[in-house]
């Protein structure tokens, strides 16, 4: 999981961004609010593994109908 250190998530905000999708798109992904997504991609509460899962999914799926490559964990979550 990402340090204490680490934790903002400036890619996933910008890859989010470019695939037209906001916030409240991945907390309805998430089951979760759009607050709660918000305090995720800030680094106040951790993403879990199967949340990653289905945003690198929602993402390539976007990338993929605009014509890009698709994005690894790494890619969007690692600094």
């Amino acid at each position: 999981m990402l340090q204490k250190q680490d934790k903002k998530l400036h890619k996933l905000k910008y890859y989010r961004a470019l695939a037209g999708l906001k916030q409240s798109d991945f907390g309805t992904l998430l089951g979760c609010t759009e607050q709660n997504y918000s305090l995720k991609e800030s680094g106040h509460t951790e993403l879990k593994r199967k949340e990653m899962l289905l945003i690198q999914s929602a993402l390539n799926k976007k990338m993929k109908a605009m014509g890009e490559e698709s994005l690894s964990l790494d890619e969007i979550f690692l600094p």
